[in-house]
């Protein structure tokens, strides 16, 4: 058993017996199939322990991508899977990986000082062009040609360690947990803290919330009920939260504009209105459900998409403007700008990471975890792989968002 399953196991008394569900067939935790994935089987063994005593099963989908965990006598599983189903589906068919990831610069390169220059000596002259006839470089059948080499693929990568915080993107189980109740959710946030030091911290501030996702260890979180939880469907948080976690898999973490705008995508998509309000303290009416196409359509009919509408929409505030111009702007790029977004979101992701640090000293950093990519960076970023996107997204968004 691994470190991570010890930790999660360690709050925990010995409990009954439990399964995990996939391909069609049931397995006990003593007994999992040879053919299992190792980053499956490392997601499953790290919550083995806790599903056996606090009564839980786990379902793997067919890909094992995603091992959901959900109380023992769900009749509501087969609806869950569909869902899961379906968020894959649209997630691969919408938003493919990128074809080559970008490497994020190491921070100490910046810091090295510049080695000096070597003074010219004597006789030293200027190296020539490579052409002086055609300095800019044109075919000339004289021109010797490199040789060609075949590039190397790199080996893969074997995830064998749940919530490991080197793994290469596309590689790890997302787990997502429906807990019946709070205790349950406490108890599941202790052993985060326990098993992961950087989350001790944020574990015990998260006991006020009713769910979560976090990018490292790559796992997701919710309530399947609470009395104090109105306007809540917890079908409706499966694909929020299954969503943001499939974009944490591919594309590592985004503009919280992309991130919340690509869930409040497919919760319309697959359950037809908008029930996930992250942040959001005031009381949601009934009709607001269903009213974000004909509201964002009515909007742009009146005035044109503007930069900050929704690339100012960031973490830890909700801002209903917002946070429908950002579901809308995430609605044209999946519909006319779908073959861009990959290295799109790919370059936002280094800029994230190579702008979020803060320097401890000259050699070592650690992750600032409420940085923000300034609206002006963004746009910049826009502009490079889009071009002048916003007349394009303004017209659709008036002719095209909503069908006649």
């Amino acid at each position: 058993m691994s470190t991570t399953a010890l930790w999660l196991t360690a709050l925990l008394l010995p409990g009954g017996d439990a399964t995990l569900h996939w391909k069609d067939k049931d397995y006990g935790f003593d007994a999992l199939p040879p053919e299992l994935p190792p980053a499956a089987h490392a997601a499953v063994e790290a919550w083995m322990g806790w599903a056996k005593t606090a009564d839980y099963r786990m379902d793997l989908d067919p890909s094992a991508r995603v091992l959901l965990v959900t109380r023992a006598a769900n009749g509501h599983i087969e609806k869950q899977m569909e869902l899961v189903a379906g968020v894959l589906e649209r997630f691969d068919r919408e938003l493919a990986a990128p074809a080559q990831r970008r490497e994020v610069p190491p921070p100490a390169s910046a810091l090295e000082p510049k080695k000096p220059e070597k003074p010219a000596k004597a006789g030293d002259h200027p190296p020539l062009p490579e052409d002086p006839e055609d300095p800019e470089g044109g075919d000339h059948p004289w021109k010797i040609k490199p040789t060609q080499t075949t590039p190397i693929a790199p080996e893969p990568v074997t995830v064998t360690r749940w919530g490991a915080l080197d793994v290469p993107f596309d590689t790890e189980t997302m787990v997502l947990l429906v807990l019946r109740n709070p205790d349950d959710f406490e108890v599941v946030l202790k052993s985060l803290g326990k098993a992961f030091p950087h989350l001790v911290d944020w574990s015990k501030e998260a006991k006020a919330l009713q769910g979560f996702v976090l990018p490292a260890p790559l796992v997701g979180a919710y309530l399947e009920t609470h009395p104090s939880l109105e306007e809540w469907d917890p079908d409706h948080e499966l694909v929020s939260r299954l969503a943001r976690l499939s974009l944490l898999r591919r594309f590592g973490e985004l503009p919280n504009w992309f991130a919340l705008g690509y869930a409040w995508h497919l919760e319309i998509a697959l359950q037809g209105a908008v029930y996930c309000f992250p942040w959001r303290d005031e009381f949601v009416w009934a009709t607001e459900h269903t009213a974000w196409p004909h509201s964002i359509e009515q909007r742009y009919e009146r005035e044109r998409v503007k930069p900050n509408d929704f690339l100012a929409f960031v973490r830890g505030k909700y801002v209903d403007d917002m946070a429908r111009a950002s579901w809308a702007m995430v609605e044209y790029l999946v519909a006319k700008e779908t073959a861009k977004l990959p290295d799109l979101l790919d370059e936002l992701r280094v800029y994230r990471e190579e702008h979020g640090r803060i320097m401890d000293d000259a050699r070592t950093w650690h992750r600032d975890v409420d940085y923000e990519i300034p609206a002006a960076e963004q746009q910049t970023l826009m502009l490079k792989h889009l071009g002048p996107y916003l007349d394009r997204a303004t017209f659709w968004l008036r002719k095209e968002l909503v069908p006649e």
